[in-house]
């Protein structure tokens, strides 16, 4: 399926879907329950994802593969119309409270039991051979460490006009351009959103939790690192993610770590509250 071909999903919950979709979604999570030794995890950190999350899901159940893999949801202090959806689903669920991508990146690594780790987004479509492009090439070559790829844009709609459709040309064309450059260039445009990676290798090194800004860095990090343990390959294959969000300048994405977000100053408080006192007195 189209990316287009998932607009009618959009915004959509369970209880809206018709009975063959409903009933395809939900004995696509009985079956992988039913996965006892998967040889990849999946894992999506959940946090503001209701209006993509059953598209999301829908693109997860249009996968072709015969490799056995299993697919686990981190939410990270998820919206409970988000929690709501999987649960009503059958989705497999684990809870991660400290607020970050990185912190429940590093959930799903710890509860993952697969040989390989793909990190995946709940905003984002993937293609129905993205298993098989990006894990097969593990078996071909033991040094490889990490295989990435770079994902296209759709409007919020799941629509891609022109405009859209040019942009994804281009944006493709300079990542891949960026991504064949040097060392640490290269570092600086692999993103999560297409990022498959051998566990063995992860599990040392971890996700970084303790980034103050997580909007890129903290995938370039784990790269960085990934880098000393065993070669990379970049994997041409169909991805689509949402545009990001609209936000303030100088204000975090939604979804940052805990110490990035704003906190509350008691000294400050204190301090204002004596200056009231004082004029009032």
């Amino acid at each position: 399926m189209k990316v287009t071909a998932y607009q009618p999903y959009y915004k959509l919950d369970p209880q809206s879907l018709d009975d063959a979709d409903f009933t395809k979604l939900t004995t696509y999570f009985a079956l992988l329950r039913e996965v006892k030794k998967p040889v990849v995890s999946l894992v999506t950190p959940v946090y503001r994802a209701k209006d993509t999350l059953v598209a999301h899901i829908m693109s997860l159940a249009n996968l072709k593969t015969i490799i056995p893999y299993e697919l686990i949801f981190v939410e990270n202090n998820a919206d409970r119309e988000s929690l709501s959806i999987l649960k009503q689903l059958g989705a497999t669920v684990v809870s991660e409270p400290k607020q970050g991508i990185t912190h429940a990146r590093q959930k799903g690594l710890e509860e993952a039991r697969g040989q390989i780790i793909c990190s995946l987004d709940p905003d984002t479509i993937y293609d129905p051979y993205y298993v098989d492009k990006m894990v097969l090439p593990f078996f071909k070559d033991q040094d490889l460490v990490l295989c990435y790829a770079v994902s296209q844009s759709y409007r919020e709609d799941f629509q891609l006009p022109l405009k859209m459709r040019l942009r994804n040309r281009l944006k493709v064309a300079y990542f891949r351009w960026k991504l064949a450059k040097g060392f640490t260039t290269k570092i600086k445009y692999i993103r999560a959103v297409g990022m498959a990676i051998r566990k063995e290798k992860l599990l040392p090194i971890g996700y970084d939790t303790d980034l103050k800004a997580v909007s890129g860095c903290d995938d370039g990090m784990l790269a960085m690192h990934l880098h000393n343990t065993g070669t990379f390959k970049y994997v041409a294959v169909d991805i689509h993610t949402a545009l990001p969000p609209k936000r303030e300048p100088g204000k975090p994405f939604p979804f940052c770590n805990e110490r990035f977000l704003p906190v509350e100053n008691k000294l400050q408080e204190t301090y204002k509250a004596l200056e009231i006192e004082e004029l009032g007195s």
